[in-house]
């Protein structure tokens, strides 16, 4: 009712129970309010069990209550209103009251106290009491709101699998589980009150701080990489996002973490692929030759001079043939170490072929010699053991002096490469044991067609296994290697797999290859294994493999021979093989994966229909067609198309591969795109025999090895 209005105005139905003994005094009450415009619906009581009857069965918007009555006063039916849930306006009405009654009764909780020759002033004492109420209720609901809001938040928080903590004034208020597993608490009591400071490397505080400081700012930068430092010690690397939240009606700052560490060490790990061999850890020959480059370009401008050095071991080929792959492996890990002592850090050694070798130093001409004769007497006297035999490598040496004058590095190169020419020995020649000489290999008499040439080369053992990593963008720890077959021609050239494969296949020799791939790979892969490393092989094999029962069986005496763990092996079928002969390929998926092998599909993507084709097929890997790959950064339909290829993987549960990966610019849209693994040229050359041990015992060099000189170009 507006002040100064007289008229009655019709409002809500209102629920009024009246405890009063007198039904005079009672409906005086009811015919106060409905000269108001309240319509009512009112009921009088004034017993207790009545009283207990009405609140247990009825729901009342208010209670108007005499303050004593024969059985009981005010403050007894106020607290049985209470103990029923009511939060209602309670108000004593009565003809008169003490002054210590009237201040026990509004402790207890009335609403007001109202004289029954006042009743004028129990409308505007209602209508309070009633607003009061409302606001009650309202301040429940929206406490129940945000009670069911905090408890999805807290129920999303502890779910996630981000690490989430909270902060004010730079101390630690919360955290889900993720968060306590990631800096290596146990109980969210042993963080509370940690500094967050704490979880962070000291070099990175100031710009922590400073982040911190800048938090909701233009300027604010929401994802930051520091170090973080785990309960334990231990050093992480972590990405922090930051963003003021309110908790508790108290201001807070949310710290997402992610952990990057597993990124950063594949993207390391990619990085030093990019720059070394793999079997040696040396500088490989396409980081060598850019250096080489640069060393030119010194010399010209600076007047200095550079000396080069090609190393050409001589019989290695023996070494393979003999005792084969795994040793020769061995062999070459220890000749780049021995380079290493003998020429010291200020000398780069690199890994430039199969068994070449070439070294980068600062000289001149007379401490080059001594550089070369120094290592020549090295190699001649080092003995390296295997099996009952004592090898003694001997090599070739070429020297050159790179100065003002140099053309350019492919120019000294091929000077090295001559002087080394001029005096070298039958390559097919054995390095010397001790007690025995070790047979030479037998020559690969390669003949004039592909025929007689596949045939002298299984007969011989001709083929070369190339080992090529599968890297995980992921940074999955696992090492995969796809094995490849070479071929050497008659004039010492280098036979790709993709052109030896389609010539076996035309002259009907697919079969013994992919037999002898077999065997070879799995006695290497058996090697490494002792050895305690668990990688998993890629073996490829040809179209004519799919209905080869025998290879099936070759396979199944090799796994009980090596007691190799099958999972470690991925046998490669091209996806136009399948698609021409779709029932011999379910039929060998179903042979390899009883065996307990697992199955790729090479070159996916190259076929409009091959989705349906391979929806019923147990195969575990898809190696995207590298046509995909090639203009990645530039090329959008290629791009859309992998993007499509991935996510039809991803709903197919499948493990997705991109090979022929030339430049680093793809990885980071493979990545974007959620591609798993990545192989080619980029981390390490076709052609470049390499057994891709990044350990501790065979990983010889690292950025970290790199001579002086070529860190500090201004002041060479």
């Amino acid at each position: 009712m507006r002040t100064g209005d007289t008229s009655p105005v019709v409002k809500k139905l209102l629920r009024v129970l009246i405890i009063d003994d007198s039904p005079d005094d009672a409906e005086i009450a009811v015919a106060t309010l409905r000269q108001q415009g309240y319509m009512l619906k009112t009921q009088r009581v004034q017993d207790l069990p009545g009283l207990q009857s009405l609140l247990a069965k009825n729901p009342w918007d208010a209670v108007l209550s005499e303050c004593t009555l024969d059985q009981f006063g005010a403050e007894v039916a106020l607290n049985l209103v209470k103990r029923a849930g009511h939060d209602v306006p309670f108000i004593v009405l009565t003809r008169a009251i003490a002054d210590a009654d009237l201040i026990k009764i509004m402790r207890a909780g009335a609403g007001d106290v109202v004289l029954k020759n006042q009743m004028p002033r129990l409308v505007a004492a209602l209508e309070r009491e009633l607003r009061a109420a409302d606001d009650r209720r309202a301040a429940r609901m929206a406490a129940q709101t945000l009670k069911e809001l905090e408890n999805k938040h807290h129920a999303i928080v502890e779910g996630s699998r981000d690490a989430i903590g909270y902060i004010q004034d730079g101390m630690h208020v919360d955290a889900n589980q993720a968060y306590l597993d990631l800096f290596g608490y146990q109980h969210l009591g042993d963080l509370e009150g940690v500094p967050v400071m704490d979880l962070f490397d000291r070099n990175d505080h100031a710009r922590f701080k400073e982040v911190v400081r800048k938090v909701g700012q233009p300027d604010w930068n929401q994802v930051t990489e520091f170090a973080g430092i785990k309960k334990d010690g231990d050093r992480i690397d972590v990405e922090v996002s930051l963003s003021p939240v309110t908790i508790n009606g108290e201001e807070c700052t949310q710290v997402v973490v992610a952990d990057i560490s597993r990124h950063k060490a594949a993207s390391s790990k990619l990085q030093f692929l990019h720059r070394h061999d793999p079997l040696t850890g040396l500088c490989n020959r396409h980081h060598f030759l850019e250096i080489l480059e640069s060393a030119v370009e010194r010399a010209k401008k600076n007047q200095k001079t550079y000396g080069l050095v090609y190393i050409d071991l001589d019989g290695f080929g023996a070494v393979n043939d003999t005792y084969g792959y795994a040793a020769a492996d061995r062999l070459l890990i220890k000749v780049a170490r021995l380079l290493q002592e003998t020429l010291g850090s200020e000398t780069l050694v690199s890994r430039f072929g199969n068994d070449e070798f070439v070294t980068l130093s600062r000289a001149d001409d007379k401490s080059l010699k001594n550089k070369a004769a120094a290592l020549q007497h090295a190699l001649a006297q080092a003995a390296f053991t295997e099996g009952d035999r004592t090898l003694h490598c001997q090599c070739t040496l070429g020297l050159t002096l790179i100065d003002h004058n140099t053309e350019s590095g492919q120019n000294a190169l091929g000077l090295a490469r001559q002087a080394g020419a001029e005096g070298k020995p039958d390559k097919s020649s054995s390095p010397t044991t001790h007690g025995e000489d070790m047979p030479a290999a037998p020559a690969a008499k390669a003949g004039p067609n592909w025929d007689q040439r596949l045939t002298t080369a299984l007969e011989t053992n001709g083929f070369e296994l190339i080992y090529q990593p599968i890297m995980n963008l992921h940074g999955e720890a696992a090492e995969y290697f796809e094995i490849l077959v070479h071929l050497t021609d008659e004039h010492g050239k280098l036979i790709s797999a993709a052109e030896l494969l389609p010539a076996a296949v035309a002259h009907g020799k697919s079969t013994d290859i992919d037999r002898w791939v077999v065997r070879h790979a799995m006695d290497a892969l058996a090697e490494m294994h002792r050895a305690g490393r668990r990688a998993t092989f890629f073996i490829k094999l040809g179209p004519t493999a799919l209905d080869d029962s025998g290879l099936i069986e070759l396979i199944r005496q090799e796994l009980s021979k090596s007691r190799l763990a099958p999972e470690h092996l991925v046998f490669e079928v091209d996806e136009t093989a399948i698609g021409a002969r779709p029932a011999d390929a379910k039929r060998f998926a179903a042979a390899i994966g009883k065996l307990g092998c697992r199955l790729a599909i090479d070159n996916f993507g190259a076929g409009c229909d091959a989705v349906e084709r391979l929806r019923d097929l147990p195969f575990e890997f898809l190696k995207i067609d590298g046509a995909l790959i090639h203009n990645l950064t530039t090329d959008k339909v290629s791009k859309t198309s992998l993007k499509a290829i991935v996510d039809v993987a991803k709903a197919m549960n499948k493990r997705t591969i991109a090979k022929s990966v030339e430049a680093a610019d793809n990885l980071a849209v493979l990545w974007n795109l959620g591609v798993d693994y990545v192989q080619g040229n980029y981390f390490q050359q076709d052609g470049a025999e390499g057994d891709g041990d990044f350990s501790s015992e065979t990983t010889l060099s690292s950025d970290s090895a790199i001579p002086r000189w070529l860190k500090t170009p201004s002041r060479t």
